[in-house]
């Protein structure tokens, strides 16, 4: 990709804000070096690695490569046998556990939802050999440990006993001497234990003297009878960094050995590092996801400048369905350049897998190549005004477009854009306006006659024109506040921006006679031009003024629908279970009476009752009989005026029918005599029930009258009555048609046991059964919500049902 472009839209800034992000240096390099890749697929792949960095983000916020180095020098140099200090296997032990640490983290990841990354860890190498090998010979300090080697240990308990021995020994000496010291300590030089001595008593002490303090006042003496003492302590340290030595030497010799592995283990963890960080700087700038393509499509939706601070205005940009060119205008300091540069910048970072500035459902398309010639590069030393800078950048650009082309001929066919993206701004500037503007419409003829992807920016009255004569070109503005003399910065696509000289000056108090000969000067056409463009502002602002009250008004209508809805659901949930709740207590009432009337029965029956007690049970009978005739109806009966005579002939679907156990009519839907069951609808209920349960009513006409003179009420039945219902379907492997009718039946099964939620497995494949399955559910009048499980219970392969109270 064209390098000077990319330093051009500042696309270098960002990778050093995203390399902040990272974790340790070899992370950091990898950042630098990002660069926009070309092929769809892989753009498509960086871009799902950044958004599951992302998501393991929200779950595990605190997911980092740890104390991992770059010890690829450290491995380098063991492998060219080189001995690695106590520090430097610490790094390369830090390294190793860090790799452990993320390796189990990204295993434990969902692998439908994490795929990358599970591979990712899946392809970093683990050494736990060397690991226990580096925590057996350095501790967290940096020092040797006594278990490195069984040697080392048996030295250091000999250095241990001798060092004790001699300093008892010379304790003793300080004592006996005491007068002639210094100071009664033992003190070191030159790693042998020395006595510190007056000088004028240096003939009281018989030994080796080792050095003398700076004011000359004191010797620091090693007395003979330690000598020996001293040397023996000497030869065993000497053999004590012999061994480190070797155990140094040989664990860096096993390093070695892996550099290989561990080297790669470095740039693995690199990379993981280098998701996280585009996952943070996503994060931080509040990014999305692009949709992508390669058909020169962009389309973004309030897109901001990643490089801008402070308040930053939101643009929407278009290019690439009905036309392939944009021709932006308007004042100076509007905003132009800005959105010149976030279109090509927020390329560049798409194509480098970073999520972009810019609302979700934002497209990005995927260029092989990116130039732009933005800016004022005039140089003295070069000799290059404004104007040739520009025309050299432009002229490279030209050369380097018809280079592709010839290269891709046979690959681009005539209606197809080619792969290209030209950002241009203020093309034809810097020179004679009427040669400027014939320049600037020349070359944006040769790049639409090749279909180029264009975004150019201009205060060239006649490109305007162009823009709007040319087929695939379009003409885009950004606002300009009259009343307050400043820029609005939002960009309009399909109307081109006014100069608002002549505005801007009368707002300033300039005389009108002086504005009155500019118009003049400008011409008709010219005055003509900008009052039409001052109108079409108007009537745009206008219909966007009158579609966003629409919208308000829109939105507040489907917010009352949505409440009135949910109110008129209660309102039912409340009328049927105040309907059982009556029903249920006329049925107790009704039981409790009929028992005492069967007591007295059998009391009349069996015993020899006096006249009175006759009288009194009579009355009673009576009595009850009253009540009975107060209380309202049972559920499984039906008001006197609505009951229906039992029609005589074969049942047929579409019949009312009455089902006995609950008793209530219904409509038969569907019948199945080989298994002697049938399907009924009853309210908003459906339902198999045995044939034997059911009697015919009467022919389609009936239930079709029996519905407009009823309305459906769900009569839940008695709890003893409910049906068993697993809480699980399972219709993996079933074909749609009988799976629906089986979620049917379920359904309307669970609902009558009394069940709130219940799960569909149905399992992921080609997503046809699921799709088939959650349409079903979307229109089911059971149905309050659904929504695919979690990914630790299924996942979407699974769906978990609410059903209605």
């Amino acid at each position: 990709m064209h390098e000077k472009s990319i330093q051009t839209l500042e696309y270098p800034k960002i990778l050093e804000r995203v390399a902040r992000e990272a974790s340790f240096s070899a992370s950091k390099e990898l950042v630098l070096a990002l660069q926009p890749a070309t092929s769809l697929e892989e753009v498509r792949e960086r871009q799902v690695y950044t958004s599951e960095a992302v998501r393991l983000l929200d779950v595990q916020a605190n997911a980092s490569v740890g104390p991992a180095r770059d010890i690829r020098p450290l491995v380098a140099r063991a492998a060219r046998e080189g001995v690695l200090t106590p520090h430097e296997l610490l790094e390369v032990l830090n390294t190793l556990r860090s790799a452990a640490q993320v390796a189990r983290l990204l295993e434990k990841l969902d692998p439908e939802e994490f795929p990358l990354l599970r591979s990712l860890g899946e392809a970093i190498p683990e050494r736990p050999h060397l690991m226990r090998r580096i925590e057996e010979t350095v501790n967290e300090d940096g020092e040797i440990l006594d278990s490195a080697s069984p040697l080392l240990r048996r030295l250091r308990f000999d250095i241990r006993s001798a060092t004790q021995r001699l300093q008892e020994r010379l304790r003793t000496i300080v004592n006996e001497l005491a007068p002639a010291l210094q100071e009664p300590i033992i003190t070191i030089r030159n790693e042998r234990y020395v006595v510190p001595v007056k000088v004028e008593n240096r003939n009281l002490v018989r030994g080796i003297v080792h050095d003398q303090s700076s004011s000359g006042a004191t010797l620091f003496i090693e007395p003979l009878v330690i000598v020996e003492m001293n040397n023996h302590l000497r030869q065993l340290q000497i053999e004590e960094r012999q061994e480190i030595e070797r155990i140094l030497r040989t664990l860096s010799h096993e390093i070695g050995r892996e550099a290989e592995a561990l080297t790669e283990m470095v740039e693995r963890l690199a990379e993981f590092d280098l998701h996280l960080a585009k996952a943070r700087y996503s994060r931080l700038l509040r990014c999305s996801e692009p949709r992508l393509n390669n058909e020169g499509r962009i389309e973004l939706r309030g897109a901001r400048h990643p490089l801008l601070s402070g308040r930053v205005v939101p643009i929407d940009f278009r290019i690439g369905r009905d036309f392939f060119m944009v021709v932006i205008t308007g004042p100076n300091t509007g905003g132009k350049t800005v959105a010149l540069k976030t279109v090509g910048l927020l390329t560049l970072m798409a194509q480098a897998g970073l999520h972009i500035p810019a609302e979700d459902g934002s497209e990005i398309a995927v260029f092989e190549e990116v130039f732009a010639d933005i800016g004022d590069e005039q140089s003295i030393e070069q000799n290059l005004s404004t104007f040739s800078s520009h025309l050299s950048r432009i002229i490279e650009i030209v050369r380097q477009i018809e280079n592709w082309q010839e290269r891709n001929r046979p690959a681009i066919g005539g209606e197809q854009v080619p792969p290209i993206l030209v950002l241009l701004d203020e093309v034809g500037a810097g020179t004679d306006p009427s040669e400027g503007s014939a320049l600037a419409r020349a070359i944006l003829s040769f790049l639409l006659e090749r279909r180029i992807t264009t975004v150019a920016t201009t205060h060239y009255t006649e490109l305007k024109a162009f823009a709007h004569e040319q087929p695939g070109a379009v003409n885009a503005s950004v606002e300009f506040d009259i009343e307050t003399l400043s820029p609005t910065y939002h960009l309009s696509i399909g109307l081109p921006g006014r100069s608002n000289a002549l505005a801007i000056a009368s707002r300033l108090g300039l005389d009108e006679r002086i504005i009155e000969r500019a118009r003049e000067f400008l011409g008709s056409a010219g005055v003509r031009m900008e009052t039409l463009l001052e109108g079409l502002q108007h009537e745009r602002k206008a219909v966007a003024d009158e579609r966003f009250r629409l919208s308000m008004e829109r939105a507040e209508a489907e917010h009352q629908r949505r409440q009135l809805e949910e109110e008129r659901h209660r309102l039912e949930r409340e009328r049927v279970r105040i309907l059982n709740e009556a029903r249920a207590r006329a049925r107790r009432e009704i039981e409790e009476v009929q028992a005492q009337l069967a007591r007295i029965k059998l009391d009349v029956h069996r015993v020899n009752l006096t006249r009175e007690r006759l009288d009194q049970a009579r009355r009673q009978v009576r009595q009850l009989d009253e009540r009975l005739e107060l209380l309202p109806e049972p559920a499984q009966s039906q008001p006197q005026e609505e009951r229906e005579e039992l029609s005589e002939g074969p049942l047929q679907v579409g019949d009312l029918v009455r089902v006995l156990n609950f008793g209530q009519n219904a409509e038969l839907v569907s019948l199945a005599p080989e298994r002697g069951e049938a399907e009924v609808q009853m309210g908003a209920l459906r339902f198999r029930v045995p044939l034997e349960n059911l009697r015919r009513l009467g022919g389609r006409q009936a239930a079709e009258q029996q519905s407009r003179r009823q309305a459906p009420a769900v009569v839940l039945p008695r709890a003893e009555d409910r049906p068993e219902v697993s809480m699980q379907l399972d219709i993996r492997g079933w074909r749609v048609e009988e799976a629906l009718e089986q979620l049917e039946s379920y359904l309307n099964d669970a609902a009558l046991a009394g069940l709130a939620t219940v799960r569909v497995v149905h399992g992921k494949g080609t997503g046809a059964l699921r799709s088939a399955v959650r349409e079903h559910l979307a229109r089911h009048p059971l149905v309050k919500s659904y929504q695919p499980a979690p990914a630790r219970e299924g996942g979407d392969g699974v769906t978990i049902v609410s059903l209605s109270a």
